[in-house]
């Protein structure tokens, strides 16, 4: 919920471990607080219980401290600032953990450094479903994402950096047109988005994030887009704006007229337009985009700008030349995720790859 305000801490455990209640103080206070939350089991009789507590009324820009039950370990995270009095910043990718471990920590290891606020994870979070008609959801590789995440993804001054996920094709059993009962780990690992599958988070009044499902588990059209343009509505007013979903829009390496797309362009899009949402941040082709500032497909001052691909971990593909499309900026084959650095006055957007190269601002 409200990221300035409250905080939801996950772990997992074994199947007897049914304690949910977390220590939590402020790091300059020594008196503790206890939180408690729940527990339900994990699909496909995987040998844990996934635990869930949401701290709330908690103060903006504070460091806090918490212990999980029965463990006296500490760790570290911050609420997200009331407003931009300071430069905030955070990352955004997708399509993560792919066939090699290797890859996949270079890159949150990197990240971390950089000492982002959050990351927005765009989909295909660990690639459990990797053929669209097998049987279950691969918990081994929910596990392998989680352990790497868990260890790597910390702030240099020892925070853990909050993830905010997106469903992708690749968490979900059949990929498209499907109900949340076929990304059943997707829906069970994360409290957010829920199982709505969108969800739009508001810090204070300064940034407005719609996370979509672009019809994995709900369908693009309908309920989703009336839900869309009453989200846009309600956040027009905030400084920054900003969407992400798996499927593009605008898409770098595959068919401009792919299902999906067509239905984004159709449905979202406009509403993108007319509620100027600043940018949305696209994944699924495996390369690096950036799109002009679009109007109805075509460059306009005015227009939002479509950031992407989605190639985090994955061996990367190689995207159309930007200078042959009529929509593309910038392309590049490579593994990247994007930074983003808001003030009150300017977005800026840069494209770094694990080794730290700036490839695109």
């Amino acid at each position: 919920n409200d990221p300035t305000t409250t905080m939801t801490i996950q772990w997992l455990s074994d199947l007897k471990s049914e304690g949910d209640e977390v220590e939590l103080r402020k790091q300059t206070e020594e008196n503790w607080k206890k939180v408690q939350g729940s527990h339900k089991a994990l699909p496909y009789d995987a040998p844990h219980l996934i635990h869930t507590t949401e701290a709330s009324a908690l103060e903006p820009d504070t460091l806090y401290v918490f212990r999980l039950p029965n463990d006296k370990q500490e760790h570290l995270f911050r609420t997200m600032p009331r407003d931009l009095s300071k430069p905030v910043q955070f990352a955004v990718g997708g399509d993560a953990y792919h066939d090699n471990g290797g890859p996949f920590e270079e890159m949150t290891k990197k990240v971390a450094s950089m000492n982002p606020r959050f990351v927005l994870l765009g989909g295909d979070i660990a690639y459990s479903v990797k053929d669209k008609r097998q049987g279950n959801d691969k918990f081994e590789r929910w596990m392998a994402f989680l352990t790497i995440w868990t260890k790597s993804m910390i702030a240099p001054d020892g925070c853990i950096i909050p993830l905010v996920p997106t469903i992708g094709n690749h968490e979900v059993m059949g990929y498209y047109g499907e109900t949340p009962d076929k990304a059943k780990f997707f829906y069970t690992l994360f409290a957010c988005p829920g199982p709505q599958g969108y969800k739009q988070l508001l810090f204070g009044k300064y940034m407005s994030i719609c996370i979509l499902d672009s019809n994995h588990t709900h369908p693009i059209g309908g309920e989703q887009t009336k839900w869309l343009n009453d989200a846009m509505r309600t956040a027009y007013s905030y400084t920054h704006r900003f969407a992400i979903y798996h499927v593009p829009a605008y898409p770098s390496v595959r068919y401009f007229r792919m299902k999906e797309s067509c239905a984004i362009r159709r449905h979202w899009v406009p509403l993108f337009e007319r509620y100027s949402l600043h940018a949305a941040f696209e994944n699924h082709e495996h390369a690096y985009k950036r799109t002009h500032p679009l109007v109805d497909g075509s460059e306009h001052p005015d227009g939002v700008v479509y950031i992407g691909d989605g190639s985090w971990g994955v061996r990367p593909r190689t995207p159309k030349k930007a200078e042959r499309t009529s929509y593309l900026a910038k392309t590049k084959s490579c593994r990247q995720f994007t930074m983003v650095e808001l003030t009150n006055e300017e977005r800026r957007y840069k494209a770094i790859t694990s080794d730290g190269e700036v490839i695109d601002s």
